[in-house]
């Protein structure tokens, strides 16, 4: 079974497990029928990005959270975190981004996290909240002195499209991550979770059935 720990696209295949990304609309009216039916698919995730925070509605936007954070379906928490370069103004998103901490920890589910640029305050803000959910970095693609930071504060690492290119930074520091501290995705890419598994099963010369058992292992770890 491949998982695919964070995906926009709701297309998978039968071998495939995918976690499909929901993101918490900013808009009064968005907000109001935003899923008021069914949940369209079994396993999710929810968050509130933080390029959508709205802040006339963010009590909404965490209240509609809170509220599918409960349903069965939903796996994991986010995406959510910080970005330097777009979206609400930093302090707001630290807050936003603490306040889904804390609902992820009442359901006791993990967080995927969207970071750009802002790994001091996540690491800051992980050292102070101290939450004992796992927290998953994804589409991360940064350097290897950050890796190797963020896994020893505890932090799991979702790779996706970026080690598909030789020399990325996902490529190089890919051996260098543990097995069990790693997920694979596909994000908004069109490309199929195989060929990451298979060009991942390349690079770190670890069979692609044993890879898969591996990171199948990790999903039934943290969303058991």
């Amino acid at each position: 079974m491949l998982i695919n720990i964070h995906t926009h696209n709701p297309e998978k295949q039968d071998n495939q497990q995918i976690i499909y990304n929901l993101t918490i609309p900013e808009t009064e009216e968005a907000l109001e029928t935003f899923l008021d039916e069914t949940i369209p698919y079994s396993c999710l995730s929810a968050g509130i990005h933080p390029w959508y925070i709205n802040e006339n509605n963010q009590k909404f936007q965490l209240e509609k959270l809170r509220q599918l954070a409960k349903h069965q379906d939903i796996k994991l928490i986010g995406e959510c975190g910080l970005d330097r370069l777009k979206g609400a103004s930093l302090p707001l998103q630290e807050e936003i981004f603490i306040k889904q901490i804390r609902i992820a920890e009442e359901v006791k589910k993990p967080l995927i996290i969207h970071c750009v640029k802002c790994f001091n305050e996540l690491i800051s803000i992980k050292k102070i909240v101290r939450p004992k959910i796992p927290m998953i970095v994804h589409g991360f693609n940064n350097s290897p002195m950050i890796a190797q930071i963020l896994l020893e504060k505890g932090f799991y690492l979702s790779l996706g499209f970026a080690i598909l290119q030789e020399n990325s930074n996902a490529a190089q520091i890919l051996s260098q991550i543990p097995l069990e501290k790693l997920f694979f995705e596909t994000d908004d890419k069109d490309i199929s979770i195989s060929e990451i598994y298979e060009k991942a099963s390349f690079i770190i010369k670890t069979p692609l059935n044993k890879l898969e058992d591996i990171i199948f292992a990790n999903y039934l770890e943290i969303c058991a």
